[in-house]
C-alpha cells in the first residue's frame, strides 16, 4: 500500500529563496568593501592599460571610485546571471526546482571561497551564473506551488518575492558588517583597520550560508509539470525566448525596469549614506532593513493592487523618491522612513507584473520557460541600469546625485510600458495567515 504524497508547502521555497539572496548579496557587498571602500589609489599605477589608469585617476579625483566600482561589480555579477541563461533556461525545463536550488547553493559556496584566493572579477561572472539557477528555480516554483497549495498566484509570488527582497537587503547589512569587521576600509585617504583583519573568515562565513541552504533546497516539492529534455531545451532556446517575449513583452520589460532600478538604487543609497552623510558602512547598510520592511508591505498588499492605475501610482511614488533623495535622505531616520516608502513602491508593482507573467506562462504549460525568460529579462535590465550608472561614474560625467535622476528616468519609462501590460487576473484575494504553512 503506497503512502499518500506529502503536502506541498511554501516554507522550503521561502527559506531557500531568503538564504540564496542573503548569501549572494553578502558576497557582493564584501567584494565591494574589498575593491571599493578599501580602494588604495596606489593600485591605479598597477593597471595594465593607460586608458584604465586615466579613467580611474579621473574617477578618483572626483571622489566617485566607490560608487563606480560598486555599480561596476554589480554589473559584472548580473552579466554572469544574464549569460548563464544559456544553461539555466534548459535546466529549468528539464529539472525540478529542488536540484536547481541545491546546485546553485553548492557552486556559489565554492566560488565564495575562490574569490579570496583568485582575482574576484572573473569569478564574479561565474557567481552570477550559478546564482541564476536559483533565480530560474524560484520563478518556476511560484505557479506550481500556487496550484499545489490552492493559493492565489499573486500571493505565492508575493511571499516568495518578499523573502527574496528581505534576503537581498539583509545580505547588504551582513556584507557591510563582514567587511567592516574583517576587511577594513579607506576613508578620506586614511586606512581604517578591520577589527579582525582576516578577510578569508568573511568568505568562509558566506560559503557557510549557502551550505545551510543545501538541505532546505532539497525539501522543495512542487506538483509535476511538463518536462522538456535539456537537449531539446537548448535547441528551442532562441525560439522559446522570442515567443515568450513577443506574447508578454510589456510584463517582462516593465518588471525588468523596476527590478533594475531597485537593484541599482540599493547600492546608490548605501554609498550615498557613507559618502554624503558620513555614516559608517554598517550603519548605512542598516537602512536596508527599512527598505525590507517596505518591500514586505508592498509584496503583501500587491494582491489588492492589480489595477493598472494603482501600479502606475506606485511607480510615480518610486520615481519621486529617487528624485527627492537630496531632501529626503538628510539623516539616519529620514533615510529610514524614505526607504520604507521606496521599498513598498518598488515591491508592489514588481510583484503584480511578475505574478501575472508566471500565471500566464503556467497556463500555457511552460512554467520553467516563463520563469527563466523572466530571469533573463530582469537581469538584462539590471545590467543595463547598472552599466548606465557605472559608465558615467567611471568617466566622471555625473555626480553622486545624478545617479538618482537617471534611476527616476528609468522608473518613468516603466510607467509608459505598464500602459501596454495586460493586468487582468483570475482568482480572489487570499488571507495571509491562512496561506503560509
Amino acid at each position: 500500500m503506497s503512502l499518500p504524497p506529502a503536502p506541498y508547502r511554501l516554507w522550503p521555497a521561502i527559506a531557500v529563496t531568503f538564504i540564496t539572496g542573503l548569501g549572494f548579496t553578502s558576497l557582493k557587498m564584501t567584494l565591494i568593501t574589498e575593491l571599493g571602500l578599501a580602494f588604495d589609489p596606489a593600485q591605479i599605477a598597477q593597471l595594465p592599460f593607460a586608458w584604465m589608469r586615466e579613467v580611474m585617476t579621473t574617477c578618483y579625483e572626483k571622489g566617485l571610485v566607490t560608487e563606480a566600482i560598486s555599480q561596476g561589480l554589480a554589473a559584472v555579477l548580473t552579466l554572469g546571471v544574464f549569460t548563464g541563461f544559456l544553461i539555466n533556461s534548459p535546466l529549468a525545463g528539464a529539472w525540478r526546482a529542488a536540484p536547481m536550488f541545491a546546485w546553485s547553493c553548492a557552486v556559489v559556496a565554492a566560488l565564495a571561497v575562490g574569490t579570496i584566493l583568485m582575482n574576484p572579477w572573473p569569478l564574479a561572472l561565474l557567481v552570477g551564473t550559478a546564482y541564476g539557477a536559483a533565480c530560474a528555480a524560484r520563478g518556476k516554483v511560484i505557479p506550481l506551488l500556487a496550484e499545489g497549495t490552492g493559493r492565489h498566484n499573486t500571493f505565492v509570488s508575493g511571499v516568495i518575492n518578499a523573502a527574496l527582497v528581505v534576503g537581498l537587503l539583509a545580505g547588504t547589512v551582513a556584507g557591510m558588517v563582514l567587511g567592516q569587521v574583517f576587511v577594513g576600509a579607506i576613508k578620506e585617504g586614511v586606512k581604517v583597520e578591520a577589527m579582525v583583519p582576516m578577510p578569508w573568515v568573511a568568505h568562509a562565513l558566506i560559503a557557510g550560508i549557502f551550505l545551510v541552504g543545501l538541505p532546505i533546497a532539497l525539501r522543495v516539492r512542487t506538483p509535476a509539470c511538463q518536462v522538456i529534455p535539456f537537449a531539446d531545451g537548448m535547441r528551442h532556446l532562441q525560439r522559446d525566448t522570442w515567443d515568450t517575449l513577443r506574447r508578454h513583452w510589456a510584463l517582462l520589460v516593465g518588471g525588468g525596469l523596476i527590478w533594475g532600478v531597485a537593484s541599482a538604487a540599493s547600492l546608490s543609497v548605501l554609498i550615498w549614506g557613507i559618502q554624503e552623510l558620513g555614516m559608517k558602512p554598517a550603519e548605512a547598510a542598516s537602512i536596508a532593513v527599512f527598505a525590507a520592511i517596505g518591500a514586505i508591505i508592498g509584496n503583501l498588499v500587491s494582491d489588492r493592487m492589480n489595477r493598472r492605475s494603482l501600479v502606475i501610482a506606485s511607480l510615480l511614488v518610486l520615481a519621486g523618491g529617487m528624485m527627492g533623495v537630496k531632501w529626503l535622505m538628510v539623516g539616519y531616520w529620514s533615510s529610514a522612513v524614505s526607504m520604507i516608502m521606496v521599498g513598498a513602491s518598488f515591491a508592489a508593482p514588481a510583484n503584480v507584473l511578475d505574478a501575472r507573467l508566471l500565471h500566464l506562462t503556467n497556463e500555457e504549460g511552460v512554467p520553467g520557460r516563463g520563469s527563466t525568460v523572466m530571469s533573463l529579462i530582469h537581469n538584462a535590465f539590471i545590467l543595463v541600469v547598472g552599466v548606465g550608472l557605472a559608465v558615467p561614474l567611471f568617466l566622471g560625467v555625473i555626480e553622486a546625485y545624478g545617479q538618482f535622476l537617471i534611476l527616476a528616468g528609468f522608473t518613468l519609462a516603466a510607467v509608459v510600458v505598464v500602459l501596454f501590460a495586460e493586468l487582468r487576473t483570475t482568482g480572489g484575494t487570499t488571507r495571509v495567515l491562512k496561506s503560509v504553512r
